[in-house]
């Protein structure tokens, strides 16, 4: 399969490309509308038959899901930002500073 087997390093950089989508929209939507190129564009190594669902519910976890046929489907957690962070917050956790995060809002996959 395609996943790595260090799955912490690739939730790590799912993570990091979740806290960029909540600060540029564009990849927000890039990410809804094509996520398997979007991880690939950011340096995920996924095979073809990899299929990669959004889910955006706010308590959203990631699945990989049995397959169907030749096709492994992964379900990513996309939830939408959380109210209380802020911009600020999000660049600071992106660039390795966790100093003034809120208590108990954590990116998902938390490094």
């Amino acid at each position: 399969m395609a996943f790595p087997q260090d799955w912490r390093s690739w939730e790590t950089q799912i993570a990091r490309l979740i806290g960029q989508a909540w600060l540029d929209e564009a990849l927000y939507r890039r990410l809804v509308n094509e996520p398997a190129a979007t991880l690939r564009d950011n340096g995920l190594i996924l095979e073809d038959f990899v299929e990669v669902r959004i889910d955006q519910a706010p308590d959203a976890v990631p699945v990989l899901q049995g397959t169907r046929g030749e096709t492994v489907i992964y379900i990513l957690p996309l939830p939408p930002k959380p109210d209380g962070l802020t911009d600020e917050q999000i660049s600071s956790w992106l660039e390795g500073r966790t100093e003034g995060f809120p208590g108990g809002i954590i990116p998902p996959f938390s490094c």
